[in-house]
C-alpha cells in the first residue's frame, strides 16, 4: 500500500472514530508501528491531525464537542478500565456527582447497585442507572445540549449548589500541565467548575488522547483535581509533572 493510500485511510478512520492509536493502525494497515508513526508526523506537520502521545486525534478536536456517541465508542477499553477503579471509590451512603463526560458514563455503568446518591447532568447516565434500585439519582436540570447529551445553565448551576458532593467523577477535552483541565465549550466548563467548588474529592477520568491537549475553555487548574485515573500509556512527562502537583495518580491495566 503505497503512502498517499494509507494517509487517506488514516483521516478516514480519524474522522468516524474521533481519535486513532498507532498500534490500532499497524494492526489494521498491516504495515510496521515505526511506519505509522511517519505516517502521523507527516500528516501532522501537513495540519491534517493533531499528534498525541500513541496516536492521533482531529486537528479541530480541541475547539469543538464530539457528538456523545462518537466520544462514547472512542477509546472503549481504556474508559472502562479507568471506570472499574473509579467505582471502587465509591462507598454506601456517599453523594457523588457525574459529568456528562463519555468516560464518567462509563463510571456509571461500573458502579454497584448500593445505596449511593448520584448527581448527574448526562441523560446518558440517567437512563444507566435507571434500574438500579437502590442508587438515588438526582438530575441538575437545565438546557439540553443535543451535541454532548447534557445538561448546562444557570438553573443547572441552582441546582448543584444544593448539593454537597463527597466525590465528583468527571473528563474533559484536554489536560495539560501548564494550562489545566479545558474544554470545548463555556457552558460546559461553567458546570464542571460549580462541581468542583462542591466537591470534597475530585477524580479526573482521563485516558492517554486527553494528555497535551488544549480546549478553548480552561476551567481548573491541575491543583483543583484531588486524584487522577489514566490507562498505562499516558504521557510519562504529563504524569510526573501533574504529581509534582499533589495529585494522586492511579493507572489502570
Amino acid at each position: 500500500m503505497f503512502a498517499q493510500e494509507r494517509h487517506s485511510l488514516i483521516l478516514d478512520l480519524l474522522d468516524r472514530e474521533g481519535s486513532v492509536r498507532v498500534a490500532t493502525l499497524a494492526e489494521r494497515l498491516q504495515v510496521t508501528e515505526e511506519t505509522v508513526r511517519r505516517d502521523l508526523e507527516r500528516l501532522g506537520n501537513d495540519g491534517k491531525l493533531l499528534r498525541t502521545h500513541g496516536g492521533a486525534l482531529p486537528l479541530d478536536a480541541s475547539k469543538r464537542e464530539q457528538p456523545f456517541e462518537v466520544r462514547r465508542s472512542a477509546q472503549q477499553r481504556e474508559k472502562d478500565a479507568i471506570a472499574r477503579i473509579a467505582a471502587e471509590q465509591v462507598h454506601d451512603g456517599e453523594v457523588i456527582a457525574i459529568d456528562g463526560s463519555s468516560t464518567a458514563f462509563a463510571v456509571a455503568r461500573a458502579l454497584q447497585d448500593q445505596a449511593i446518591t448520584v448527581i448527574t447532568t448526562s441523560m446518558p447516565v440517567i437512563m444507566a442507572l435507571a434500574q438500579r434500585s437502590r442508587i438515588r439519582v438526582v438530575c441538575a436540570g437545565g438546557t439540553l445540549d443535543r451535541t454532548s447529551m447534557s445538561l448546562s445553565g444557570a438553573l443547572t448551576e441552582q441546582v448543584l449548589d444544593h448539593y454537597n458532593i463527597h466525590r465528583l467523577f468527571l473528563s474533559c477535552a484536554g489536560v495539560d500541565a501548564d494550562r489545566g483541565l479545558t474544554e470545548t465549550a463555556d457552558g460546559l466548563a461553567a458546570v464542571k467548575r460549580r462541581l468542583i467548588a462542591r466537591a470534597d474529592r475530585t477524580y479526573l477520568l482521563a485516558d492517554h488522547t486527553k494528555f497535551g491537549v488544549r480546549g478553548g475553555v480552561t476551567f481548573a487548574g491541575i491543583d483543583q483535581i484531588d486524584a487522577l485515573i489514566t490507562d498505562r500509556i499516558a504521557d510519562p512527562d504529563q504524569l510526573a509533572r501533574i504529581t509534582q502537583a499533589g495529585v494522586t495518580i492511579h493507572q489502570a491495566d
